[in-house]
This record gives structure tokens, sequence and C-alpha cells, in this order.
């Protein structure tokens, strides 16, 4: 809408320059009534433009969530001696294997790696103590001292359970983007076993 005249002569009806302009940052318009051959100009309407939805935004959280919904797998916990049997004040040797990975996800139609690497492992022996370590432990070699291994003495005889809680950690970034830190952690605890604290107990032996 505009008045008479306006970018052309006094007897141009649609001579119009510039639009009308109302509200915040509208335009007016006029509304036409339109009946068989007849038409009829019946008011006028304000057109406000149409606010653009806000690009949704990589925040911290949503890149957590993200990481969150990956599978993570579990660490296999491994026991030393085998057998399920261990014995009291004996060092029981614990380790498992843990390899970082990297994994690819589509998040608010983005492509988003994630470098994924065990951080923590939590090893609860099921005699009321934990263990936390960087380090997921190793097999029995010989030769190599024992505050190499992750490994553990009981006090007392009995049946315990054993459980590993790997703590996973990643970093992130959009293609060809930098690396950034993912803000928290994701926790996986394998299933438990089982392991029998014996005491030994001396036999005299003949060899007569």
């Amino acid at each position: 809408m505009c008045a008479r005249g306006e970018g052309g002569d006094t007897n141009t009806y649609y001579g119009c320059g510039n639009q009308q302009t109302c509200g915040t940052s509208g335009e007016r318009y006029w509304i036409w009534e339109h009946n068989g051959s007849d038409s009829a100009i019946v008011g006028t309407s304000c057109v406000e433009p149409e606010e653009a939805a806000p690009a949704e935004v990589l925040t911290p959280g949503r890149i957590l969530e993200a990481f969150e919904r990956i599978p993570l797998p579990e660490s296999p916990l491994e026991v030393q001696p085998p057998g399920g049997v261990t014995l009291v004040n004996f060092d029981t040797i614990l380790h498992t294997d843990a390899q970082p990975f990297t994994e690819t996800v589509q998040l608010l139609n983005r492509q988003i790696t994630f470098d994924i690497e065990p951080a923590e492992f939590t090893w609860t022996l099921g005699d009321g103590s934990t263990l936390s370590t960087t380090d997921p432990g190793r097999a029995w070699r010989s030769g190599l001292p024992m505050d190499e291994y992750v490994s553990h003495r009981y006090a007392k005889a009995g049946t315990v359970q054993l459980r590993l809680t790997t703590t996973w950690s990643a970093r992130w970034r959009l293609p060809n983007g930098p690396w950034r830190p993912v803000d928290g952690t994701v926790d996986i605890t394998s299933p438990p076993q089982q392991l029998e604290v014996t005491t030994a107990r001396p036999q005299l032996v003949s060899y007569d």
C-alpha cells in the first residue's frame, strides 16, 4: 500500500513509490474484495516479516548427549591366577584390554567425529575395597616386578564378586575443524566375575 500519486503523476492510481510501513518493521497492504465483476477496497492489513528461526547450536550439552548415545564397549575383566580361584595374601593380578577408537555421527545435520579413549578403570574387588587406575594392567610375565601390575591381596578367605568400570572420555570435531574436549565422560561396567579366595594348607609328602 502506498499513497496515490507517489512515484507517478497525480492521475495514476498505481504510481506508487515507497511501500508504507507499519508496526515494528512491517508493510501495509490493501485488502480487496472481489464480487463477480465488482472489486472494492475494504481495508488494510499490516504484515510483519517472519523472524528466521535461530540456527541450532552445537552446545556442550548436545555434544555430550551424542557421545552418551554411542555404544561403548565393555572392557573384559581378566584375573590371574586363572580358573576363578586365588589365595589369601597372594598377589591377584587384574588386567583388561580397552582400546581407543573413533566414531562418526550426525548431529543437527552436521557430521561429528568423536575420538574416544579409556580415561580410568575402577576395579571393585568384592571385599569392600576399590582400586582406581589409568593403567589397564597387564598379564603376568616372567621377570616383571609386581609394582608393574594392577594387583590386590585378599586378607581372608571367601567368595567375592569382581567388577570393572571403564570411564570413557572423548574429544570431538567437525570435518576439518579443530579438536575440542567433550564436557563429560561415560561409565561402562563389565559383567561381574566370581572369585573364590582360599587358604593354602601345607601338606607333608613322603618320598620313600
